[in-house]
C-alpha cells in the first residue's frame, strides 16, 4: 500500500511528537518530516515534497498564514490543513482564501484530525464542527445586513436623523429631546426603521457599524 506522506509544522514538541505518533499508527500515513518552525516546513518541503501538511497557526518565527501561502505557491495540490487553537472566524476565512483543506481546533477530538485528512484527500473542504455555528451567524448577518443597506435608501430624512441618533448612543428620551419631537414619535420612528430593514434589534444594526453609516452619511 502507498503510503501518504506528512509533513507536521508544530512548535510545541510534545503536541508534535504526540500527533506524529497517531499519524504514523496508521498504515496509509506517515510522518515523513516534522519541524517548529515555518522557515523549517518550508525548507523540508521544498527538499522533500509532501502529500498533506499538518500546520500550527502560531509559529515562532513567521504566522502559518505566511507558511501556508509560501507553500501554496510552491505546490498548489498539496492538502493542507491547519491545526490550531484560534476560533475566531477571521482567521478561517483568510485561510480559505489562500487555499486551506481543513481547520481544525486543537481541542476537538483527536478523531476530528483523521477525519480531516479524509476530507481533504477527497478534496472536500472540512471545518470543526464547533466553528460552523459562527459561520451560519455570520452568513446570516451579512445577509440582513446586505438588505439593510438597500432598504436604507427607503428611510425618510427623519427616521435617518434617529438612526445616526441610536449610533450615537442616545436614548429614546435624548432623542426627543433633540428632535424636539414626543417619545412617544421617537418610538413610532424607530419601529418603522426596524420594519424597513427588515431586521429585529438596533444591536444588528450597530453590527453593520461602518457599512450603514457611510450610507446614512450620503443622505
Amino acid at each position: 500500500m502507498e503510503k501518504n506522506n506528512f509533513l507536521l509544522v508544530e512548535d510545541d514538541h510534545l503536541l508534535r511528537m504526540g500527533l506524529k505518533s497517531m499519524i504514523d499508527m496508521h498504515d496509509e500515513y506517515t510522518c515523513a518530516s516534522d519541524v517548529a518552525t515555518g522557515r523549517e516546513a518550508v525548507r523540508s518541503f521544498r527538499k522533500q515534497p509532501a502529500d498533506i501538511v499538518l500546520l500550527d497557526l502560531l509559529l515562532p518565527d513567521m504566522t502559518g498564514m505566511e507558511v501556508l501561502r509560501k507553500l501554496r505557491r510552491i505546490d498548489k495540490q498539496v492538502k493542507i490543513i491547519v491545526l490550531t487553537v484560534c476560533e475566531n472566524n477571521d482567521f478561517l476565512y483568510e485561510t480559505l482564501e489562500y487555499g486551506t483543506n481543513a481547520y481544525v481546533l486543537k481541542s476537538e477530538n483527536p478523531e476530528e484530525i483523521f477525519m480531516a485528512i479524509k476530507y481533504a484527500l477527497n478534496d472536500e473542504i472540512f471545518i470543526s464542527p464547533k466553528l460552523t455555528k459562527n459561520i451560519v451567524k455570520d452568513y446570516i448577518i451579512a445577509t440582513r445586513q446586505r438588505k439593510g443597506l438597500s432598504s436604507l435608501q427607503n428611510l425618510t430624512a427623519r427616521e435617518i436623523e434617529v438612526v445616526k441618533l441610536i449610533f450615537d448612543g442616545r436614548k429614546s428620551r435624548e432623542i426627543a429631546e433633540i428632535l424636539a419631537i414626543s417619545i412617544k414619535t421617537v418610538d413610532k420612528h424607530r419601529s418603522n426603521i426596524l420594519q424597513k430593514i427588515g431586521i429585529h434589534t438596533f444591536n444588528e444594526l450597530r453590527h453593520g457599524g461602518i457599512y450603514f453609516l457611510d450610507i446614512l452619511n450620503q443622505n
